[in-house]
């Protein structure tokens, strides 16, 4: 009886460690892979958002002041932005941000969901006060990109923002606008959560653990009752 209950002690520690420790690495993969997936979606939107903003001049956008949104000016700058934007399919806004890095402000000066959709775009002048503000003033050195997704009044994204020189040519190396693209934080949580099949071979991985350590428990048990059958005989 002493021995039953010993072996049955060995099997209950051997599977409280063999849950352990697939449980253990399936989280360390699918921590890992995840963030990898994060690191290689920001670089992306980093890359794409320093691409256009190289492909605007500071004179598009300079003298644009609030009410100009139906000028051939604005229109010609949002068109240019739309056009830029729907070369990738995972950009759902492009605008430009004129920043005051003295004063941390922010406004909008174009927004290319203007015409298409007035509701939904910002208007010339209009405080951005989104709470990804702090990546839009370090983005007066260089692209960068959100550390996670974010919601405002707007919804829920996940964006990068890259400096506009003050000029193409005869740069003076200051930054006159940033520019902001935003993916949905929904298709962004999507494309970097793709290690579920990591969650699931490690619950399978301890459903046949156990499995076989309750084969082999009932195997043992069987020929000790045998054996002690034969004893009694």
């Amino acid at each position: 009886m002493a021995q039953a209950c010993s072996c049955s002690t060995k099997l209950v520690a051997a599977a409280i460690i063999a849950i352990v420790i697939i449980g253990g690495l399936t989280i360390f993969a699918y921590t890992h892979s995840n963030a990898a997936l994060k690191e290689t979606a920001q670089w992306g939107l980093k890359s794409t958002a320093g691409a256009m903003a190289a492909q605007i001049n500071a004179s598009e956008i300079q003298g644009i002041k609030p009410g100009d949104e139906n000028t051939t000016k604005y229109l010609a700058i949002a068109s240019k932005l739309r056009t830029m934007r729907s070369m990738n399919d995972n950009l759902i806004n492009a605008y430009i941000v004129r920043v005051n890095a003295t004063d941390k402000t922010a406004v909008f000066l174009v927004d290319d969901l203007y015409p298409v959709d007035p509701q939904g775009s910002a208007r010339i002048g209009q405080a951005d006060n989104s709470p990804d503000k702090m990546q839009i003033f370090a983005a007066l050195s260089g692209p960068v990109a959100s550390s996670e997704p974010y919601s405002d009044k707007w919804g829920s994204f996940m964006s990068a923002y890259a400096p506009i020189d003050d000029s193409a040519s005869d740069s003076t190396g200051n930054t006159y606008a940033v520019l902001g693209l935003d993916v949905a934080a929904s298709d962004y949580v999507k494309s970097t959560t793709q290690g579920t099949w990591i969650l699931v071979t490690g619950a399978v991985s301890i459903i046949i653990v156990l499995g076989l350590l309750y084969a082999f428990g009932r195997g043992r048990n069987d020929d000790e009752t045998g054996a002690g059958a034969k004893k009694n005989q």
